[in-house]
């Protein structure tokens, strides 16, 4: 099998957003998470941009969980300034809001919906991206996909080559601030990250590689962090860890635990980073037969006893959710687990449709799926 890797160029460590002051950027579209903007995380950004005399056009226009009607304010704010570059500040959402903005910008005359990676886009004729994460989670920074929902909560997956920012910045000086909740949502959404990369059927040495270290990162240095939040020797590793995990997943897919999250998020009212966190003890034991070999790597991190059967393994990483305060299933999440899974052949298709859900290294039945969420729903 041929494969491909595909990376940003990456800046990495405490005044890495100097580099926007390097870009040569003449008209700059700043997309900001309202909430970095309301603790003046923009000021620097716009600051650097302004030493080179860039013209900078800051937006707030990001919604959690991103639709595509909210792609549309920033689309034609970005239109109208007409940028060469777009900046994202942010999150997941605000990664993923500014990707689809980039491709409203560049190619108005396409239909989200309807693209497929092999669609040449051409972004780069009338802008480039950098992304500058304020969470450790998401992985978006280094990734060549986006998700959103439609207006009736279905998933929608942009995937193109193309997406993959130009930079991405990562300062740790920026998810410092994070509040705890988000920062534990984030930290486990690149955990998973990172395992089902390293479990993944698309699976490359490489990946592998990236994969192995981001776990190991996070799970010895993610409970420090989270406690000593502005230390940047725990929160630096972190932050990079959380990017090595976006790296896995773009040149090795993601698996059924994302599969699930962007089919059913909406649908539960957790955040993203929290469903997937439930979730990923539950996907581990399933996976776990057809995934030893790759599981089993990790002895040397979690311990030659955790990775012999899914029953361990599993347990491992419920311990270690109960360290950080999330609890083991949906209904303990507050999700209204019964109206959740009476629906489940409304959304099953949009998980078997996923990319992720191809690569995930064992693939369920509907009637596994089900059983796999009511295991899940407590």
């Amino acid at each position: 099998m041929m494969g491909f890797f595909t990376s940003p160029r990456i800046c990495v460590g405490p005044g890495s957003i100097e580099q926007l002051s390097s870009l040569g950027a003449r008209r700059a579209f700043v997309l900001v998470d309202p909430a970095v903007a309301d603790q003046g995380g923009d000021r620097r950004i716009r600051e650097e941009l302004l030493k080179d005399g860039a013209q900078v056009e800051v937006s707030r226009a990001v919604r959690i969980g991103p639709t595509l009607d909210s792609l549309e304010a920033g689309a034609r704010a970005a239109s109208a300034f007409s940028p060469d570059w777009i900046i994202a500040v942010g999150g997941g959402s605000t990664i993923d809001t500014a990707k689809g903005i980039w491709v409203r910008y560049a190619r108005p005359d396409l239909d989200l919906t309807s693209l497929t990676p092999l669609t040449e886009l051409r972004l780069r004729d009338r802008a480039r991206l950098v992304a500058v994460p304020t969470t450790s989670g998401s992985g978006s920074e280094a990734t060549w996909m986006a998700h959103f929902w439609d207006g009736q909560a279905r998933p929608v997956e942009l995937a193109s080559r193309e997406l993959i920012p130009d930079w991405a910045l990562l300062d740790p000086s920026l998810p410092a601030s994070m509040p705890r909740a988000v920062a534990v949502d984030s930290a486990i959404d690149a955990l998973s990250h990172a395992l089902e990369a390293l479990a993944s059927s698309w699976a490359t040495p490489f990946s592998d590689g990236l994969a192995r270290e981001a776990v190991t990162t996070l799970v010895r240095r993610v409970p420090d962090a989270l406690d000593h939040p502005d230390d940047l020797e725990l929160r630096g590793p972190v932050h990079s860890a959380a990017t090595m995990a976006g790296l896995a997943i773009s040149n090795a897919q993601s698996g059924l635990v994302h599969a699930i999250a962007h089919a059913v998020g909406p649908r539960t009212g957790l955040s993203h980073g929290r469903l997937v966190a439930i979730l990923l003890p539950w996907v581990l034991e399933f996976n776990f037969p057809a995934a030893r070999e790759a599981y089993m790597s990790l002895s040397g991190t979690l311990g030659a006893a955790a990775v012999q059967h899914a029953t361990p393994f599993s347990e491992w990483f419920r311990q270690f959710n109960a360290r950080l305060g999330i609890p083991p299933t949906l209904a303990g999440a507050g999700v209204d687990v019964g109206k959740l899974r009476e629906r489940i052949e409304d959304w099953f298709p949009y998980v078997q449709s996923a990319t992720s859900f191809g690569a995930n290294p064992r693939i369920p039945s509907p009637e596994e799926l089900a059983a796999l969420l009511a295991r899940a729903s407590g």
